[in-house]
């Protein structure tokens, strides 16, 4: 049975490289087995997340409590890729 991923896209106020690395390692123990990456080109500093299993509330808490902003703009879900 194939198992759909959902894709969480998220605006921040994620400014740079050293902002993302005090946060990485929350981000990575709070979404194990989950991608996610964080494109401070964007002007919204997108956060997308890919996973199994909705994340949503968990992820906006966590930047909340960091003392970023985390607006959820858009969840699908999409067949893995092979």
């Amino acid at each position: 049975m194939l198992k759909y991923v959902m894709i969480s896209i998220f605006k921040t106020n994620i400014q740079t490289g050293v902002e993302l690395n005090k946060i990485a390692n929350h981000l990575n123990n709070l979404l194990s087995g989950a991608t996610w990456s964080v494109d401070l080109s964007d002007s919204d500093k997108i956060l997308r997340i890919d996973s199994s299993i909705d994340k949503i509330g968990d992820a906006v808490s966590l930047l909340t409590k960091f003392g970023y902003d985390c607006e959820n703009l858009q969840n699908f879900y999409a067949p893995p890729v092979w």
